[in-house]
């Protein structure tokens, strides 16, 4: 008879399934190799059954192991939850909250509105992760996100923060020295920041029928923070925030009759969190804020 197997065992199980290699499990779960290796063996001993085939190309499951894989899953996510929960019954500010968002609102909108924070609520440490990759709320991969699109999952509690206006901009000293654009004809005379190898720019801007190929860029970087930092130091013509005309002085926006399209911009938190009074106050604190930068005139 099975005993009551330990839940280690169990969780070890679905994450290996999921990544297939022992190695890459252990960093996600944040363990050694060797104890996996453990709880594989003893999981396999006390059920009486393998689990995985093994080779030189990783770990692949076995019929048992597919027959049971779902079922660890269920466990995996019903812990997850249990996590979730647990934290959102959590009262003191005191402790840590993690912050996802992409890299312009990583550098440009947030240290700003954190140093407040920071100032207001000295007990709570902040993370932040800034990535372009969506990160998992469910998984609490991150507690709050800042995302330019709206989250479709029913278990998210969402907010919509101000759109964020795209305008085309130049330094001043390079406007002084190229001349200002007239009209996107213009712009073929111009020195252009834009992508590397991301072609969803180009494809966007086409469509606005703006007579730019990838070729006349005469500066290239799929890092958005380092095309604004080129702008700002005359190299060219690029697209950004209008927010960040209020911040760099230097820039100026050209063609201002150009009309591009807006991105959204959302606040995100589970709802199984929702009522934790750390990640509460934080949501109210970031709204706040970053609706006054957008709408400041």
């Amino acid at each position: 008879m099975i005993k009551n197997l330990p839940w280690e065992w169990i969780q070890s199980f679905a994450v290996v399934a999921k990544l297939g290699s022992l190695s890459k499990a252990a960093v996600a779960l944040n363990t050694s190799q060797p104890t996996l290796s453990r709880h594989m063996a003893g999981l396999e001993k006390e059920i009486g059954t393998t689990l995985f085939d093994r080779s030189t190309q990783g770990l692949k499951l076995t019929s048992s192991g597919e027959k049971l894989v779902e079922y660890g899953k269920s466990m995996q996510q019903a812990a997850e939850q249990f996590t979730r929960i647990a934290s959102g019954t959590v009262m003191s500010l005191a402790g840590n909250i993690r912050i996802s968002a992409n890299e312009v609102v990583g550098l440009y909108y947030l240290p700003a509105v954190i140093a407040k924070f920071k100032q207001k609520y000295p007990e709570v440490s902040v993370e932040i992760d800034v990535s372009n990759k969506t990160t998992s709320i469910n998984q609490r991969d991150t507690d709050i996100a800042l995302r330019m699109f709206r989250p479709t999952q029913p278990d998210l509690v969402v907010k919509r923060l101000p759109d964020i206006k795209l305008r085309a901009v130049a330094s001043k000293g390079y406007l002084a020295e190229f001349s200002e654009p007239k009209s996107l004809q213009d712009l073929s005379n111009h020195r252009l920041i834009g992508f590397d190898r991301d072609l969803q720019f180009i494809k966007t801007i086409k469509a606005l029928g703006w007579p730019v190929f990838e070729n006349e860029f005469t500066s290239k970087t799929d890092f958005l923070p380092l095309q604004i930092e080129l702008a700002r130091k005359g190299l060219g013509v690029t697209v950004t925030h209008e927010y960040l005309l209020k911040e760099f002085t230097e820039l100026q926006a050209v063609l201002p009759d150009l009309t591009l399209p807006n991105l959204e911009f959302w606040l995100v938190c589970h709802a199984d969190v929702q009522h934790n009074r750390r990640i509460r106050v934080m949501m109210d604190f970031l709204a706040e804020h970053l609706i006054a930068k957008l709408t400041l005139d």
